[in-house]
């Protein structure tokens, strides 16, 4: 029901009642979701009739040693194990003081001496939220839920942040340097990518980021020849599929076809077309998906999902 139908039934009822209500739901909020939005708080500081005074925004010094400090305690598991330098309180009010962090540094304009300074500190903490959403740090994985902005959003934030002072090879390699990292398990990876690519305003930023990414690849192939770990398969696959959605923007698909299966890591071919297909149909270029399917139905014995879909878009059905 919307918020108006509420305020009207919760007032049919009685204090002892809504009481109950109360009650009733918060037996039925799961654990984690009580822990991510910080509901027993909510609840402690809303009857607390004594009103807070506006914390003051620190100063950039002042946050470069509380993310300093906040990094260094995050990497010796301070957070989530009790210890004498970080007490019971201050474990549990984790999201409130990285909610903070990131709102403060957030209210230095990006292209002033300590916005930049700001900018890289935001970017340090993104790195310790995204690592904390696959290897418990704080009380939660879900570090970006706790913080209210998806790791999409944050990327962007960042992104743009850095790219309003101009776009450079040095500036694009650190721009890129934020894809190769955790992935938050509740936010789609392509989300991430989407939100890099949305970044990138002129054909001359998009291909920098190709060149880039193809650096970066390479590089990446360099490192698993010497350590075979999923992690380096799966961020290389990640920067094709990005560099594929930049080939898409410009309008040279062909071309991203053919890039995309040159570093793309997967042997299965079909699956590796499958992937093609997948990236072609959210983008609606059905001509060059129904394309791709009859250059290679030949030589790929595609499953029926595959083949039902090409038979569709040949007759313009694209639900």
């Amino acid at each position: 029901m919307l918020i108006n139908e509420l305020k009207k039934e919760l007032s049919k009822h009685n204090n002892e009642e809504k009481d109950k209500i109360i009650i009733e739901l918060y037996k039925k909020i799961p654990k984690n979701i009580k822990e991510d939005y910080d509901i027993d708080n909510f609840i402690i500081n809303i009857s607390n009739k004594t009103e807070k005074m506006e914390e003051k925004t620190m100063t950039i010094d002042e946050l470069d040693k509380e993310i300093i400090f906040l990094m260094n305690c995050a990497k010796d598991d301070l957070y989530i194990k009790p210890n004498r330098i970080i007490n019971k309180n201050e474990r549990n009010n984790w999201r409130n003081k990285i909610k903070k962090l990131y709102k403060d540094l957030n209210t230095f304009a990006p292209d002033t001496k300590d916005g930049i300074k700001a900018t890289s500190l935001l970017e340090e903490l993104y790195f310790l939220l995204t690592y904390a959403t696959n290897y418990l740090t704080f009380s939660s994985y879900n570090t970006f839920g706790a913080l209210r902005v998806r790791q999409d959003e944050y990327l962007e934030n960042v992104m743009s942040r850095k790219l309003i002072l101009g776009v450079t090879k040095e500036t694009m390699e650190s721009c890129v340097d934020l894809l190769d990292s955790y992935y938050d398990p509740n936010c789609y990876h392509i989300i991430v990518l989407y939100s890099f690519v949305s970044c990138l305003k002129t054909n001359d930023a998009k291909l920098l980021a190709i060149e880039t990414l193809k650096n970066k690849i390479i590089s990446k192939k360099e490192e698993l020849k010497k350590y075979d770990i999923y992690e380096i398969k799966e961020r290389i696959n990640y920067f094709t599929e990005c560099m594929f959605l930049i080939y898409i923007d410009l309008c040279e698909i062909e071309e991203g076809i053919n890039n995309f299966k040159k570093f793309y890591l997967e042997q299965n071919k079909e699956i590796l077309e499958y992937i093609i297909f997948d990236i072609l149909e959210m983008e609606s270029k059905y001509d060059w998906w129904i394309k791709e399917y009859e250059q290679n139905q030949e030589k790929i014995n595609f499953r029926e999902s595959i083949k039902e879909k090409y038979n569709n878009f040949k007759k313009g059905i694209y639900e």
